[in-house]
């Protein structure tokens, strides 16, 4: 019996919502081999930016997917329906802490769970990135950057947009200091692909811009970790 492949796409930050980093979106869409794709977009971190929404339909609109967005801060009604028939999901960044805590507060995060046990992909930028760890280093959480719990997909913490350097020393000090397990650190321009909880795949549309594994003795380039486990 085949089993069904888990994947999640962690994107540190940039791509279409952005108007940038044309070929992240295109690393998503790579990852299913079939066509007439149906992508659902989720602006929930933005209290659904219409900016951001219209971004989504522009970037998309050419293709032959079927291109759908759900509004869950003024709506959860039919949201299960409508993610278990879906080929991509794609969550889009803004304030973590909202958009989890409406996840938290009508129980959304299981069905998130249902859509990835049944093979659809996960994927989103920021906020939409890190939101599937145990963990996160977020700077939603009242001011500077703090440990926030994600919805535990992924084991081991996250941090989004870690070509910023102050993110990243803390980061490190957060795993050193027991605040924050081993995690992995994303740059702008980066997607890291997860199948079934492990990290596989990491591509970058940016020179220079990688992701890294950290623990409390040593960053490394997460290409590097990926070729050891």
């Amino acid at each position: 019996m085949n089993s069904i492949e888990k994947k999640i796409i962690a994107i540190g930050g940039g791509g279409f919502t952005h108007q940038l980093d044309e070929s992240l979106d295109q690393f998503v869409i790579d990852q299913l081999k079939k066509t007439n794709i149906k992508i659902g977009f989720l602006a929930t971190a933005s209290k659904d930016d219409e900016k951001k929404i219209s971004l989504f339909y522009k970037r998309f609109e050419n293709n032959e997917f079927e291109l759908s967005h759900f509004n869950l801060t003024s709506n959860i009604n039919g949201f299960s329906k409508w993610l278990l028939s879906k080929d991509i999901v794609y969550i889009g960044g803004g304030n973590t802490v909202f958009m989890l805590e409406i996840w938290k507060k009508n129980k959304l995060e299981n069905v998130f769970k249902d859509a990835y046990e049944k093979g659809i992909i996960l994927s989103g930028i920021s906020a939409g990135a890190v939101c599937w760890f145990d963990w996160i280093l977020s700077d939603s959480v009242g001011p500077g950057l703090n440990p926030l719990r994600g919805i535990n997909l992924i084991s081991g913490s996250c941090t989004p947009h870690s070509s910023n350097i102050e993110r990243m020393k803390q980061f490190e000090s957060d795993i050193k200091n027991n605040k924050l397990p081993n995690g992995i650190a994303i740059d702008d321009g980066v997607a890291v692909l997860f199948i079934d909880g492990k990290p596989t795949e990491v591509y970058s549309s940016r020179k220079n811009h990688t992701a890294y594994f950290l623990d409390k003795d040593k960053k490394i380039n997460l290409k590097e970790y990926i070729k050891n486990i």
